[in-house]
């Protein structure tokens, strides 16, 4: 028996598949029964229990037991969870993102917010609208902070995970729990809750079988005890292997994202967005390798042909490994450069011929350049 995109699964014919299925279909779709009344206001770790915890250890749960145990604590993550995790609207841009204190900070997603001083409207799971401005950004992390102006006695907030739990928290097979607020509140639709396990972690990115849509970055992964412990960053090739920033990379630029700095983009702080030259992908290095998790439509690399899983191998020549490396070659350019860009498309290396563009040059299908940014570096 074993786990497939977050579900537990038996030998074929065994009763565990049927079980397994039922009961984490029923734990992650029924968990809401108790809210909005079942909200926890409260930002404290929650507790784990000496028999969770031997379920929690286990390579997949073994019973019936097992499986209650691990609903229950979902459920009060979700609670908690759900209660602080928020929509944000920044310009035209749409993401989720998490308020981590009782003094307003929202923690979410770089591209979500763009830049420094922007005014923001936040949703909360209970129907109310806040008004806040964003900080700062570190875009080739992608982590952005935004500050509440006014900030309500009963906000709620969720904890952050400690230093000293984050790397015990992103190891392989450790359950997390995915918030969001794609596509906003509906009135018709409880709040999204995934649960799954770490598939894999890279120091600045950790990889989940949660699943994730558009509208989801920037939103919270939680661990077992409810703590904040990444934020969602890409949609990778599958809707089950998807990309989130831990906040023990954050950490380091802590102070300067409060500050209101904002870098990783390539752009000094009198640029105007405007002229910023992008590719119109998002990716994440994987082994060395610089791999498109996304491809936005309208800009340059969708209409090249590029697509998610291409690895890029070269950009005009020059080798590339990174993102970063990447953005580095892009905004070096101007608009209307034509360059040669090699990439993996499984095992066949390919090229194409890529016409770039500033952002303020529209095209179709793009963002509009006067009141957000693109979605995705470079």
């Amino acid at each position: 028996m074993g786990i497939e995109n977050g579900l537990i699964i038996g030998w074929q014919g065994h009763p565990a598949r049927f079980l397994g299925t039922f009961m984490l279909r029923s734990l992650i779709f029924g968990m809401f029964c108790l809210l909005p009344s079942g909200f926890s206001l409260a930002a404290e770790p929650l507790s784990i229990s000496a028999e969770l915890e031997t379920v929690l250890a286990r390579r997949y749960p073994e019973n019936v037991a097992d499986l209650r145990l691990l609903e229950a604590q979902v459920q009060k993550v979700a609670g908690q969870a759900v209660a602080a995790t928020v929509e944000i609207e920044v310009g035209h841009n749409i993401g989720s993102g998490v308020i981590i204190s009782r003094e307003g900070l929202v923690l979410t997603a770089a591209h979500v917010i763009g830049g420094q001083n922007r005014p923001v409207t936040l949703e909360l799971a209970d129907g109310r609208h806040l008004k806040g401005h964003t900080l700062g950004a570190h875009h080739l992390l992608d982590a952005g902070m935004v500050q509440l102006d006014e900030v309500p006695d009963d906000l709620p907030f969720a904890p952050v995970v400690s230093a000293e739990k984050a790397e015990e928290s992103t190891l392989i097979g450790q359950w997390v729990v995915a918030t969001g607020q794609p596509g906003g509140i509906l009135e018709d639709r409880a709040p999204p809750v995934r649960l799954g396990r770490v598939l894999a972690a890279g120091g600045e990115w950790i990889c989940t079988d949660c699943t994730l849509v558009g509208g989801d970055s920037g939103g919270p992964l939680f661990n077992m005890r409810g703590e904040v412990l990444a934020i969602h960053m890409s949609i990778g090739p599958a809707a089950v292997h998807n990309f989130h920033v831990p906040v023990a990379m954050i950490r380091p630029y802590w102070e300067k994202m409060l500050a209101g700095e904002v870098w990783g983009r390539g752009i000094g702080d009198d640029d105007q967005d405007d002229e910023r030259i992008v590719l119109g992908i998002a990716g994440r290095e994987v082994e060395n390798r610089c791999v498109v998790t996304q491809v936005f439509p309208g800009f340059p690399a969708e209409k090249a042909g590029i697509e998610v899983g291409d690895v890029i191998v070269s950009f005009d020549g020059e080798g590339i490994e990174s993102l970063a490396e990447l953005t580095r070659l892009v905004i070096a350019k101007e608009p209307g450069d034509k360059v040669e860009l090699k990439f993996l498309r499984g095992a066949k290396e390919m090229k194409l011929d890529v016409v770039l563009n500033a952002l303020g040059n529209r095209l179709p299908g793009s963002v509009d350049p006067d009141v957000s940014d693109a979605e995705g570096e470079p």
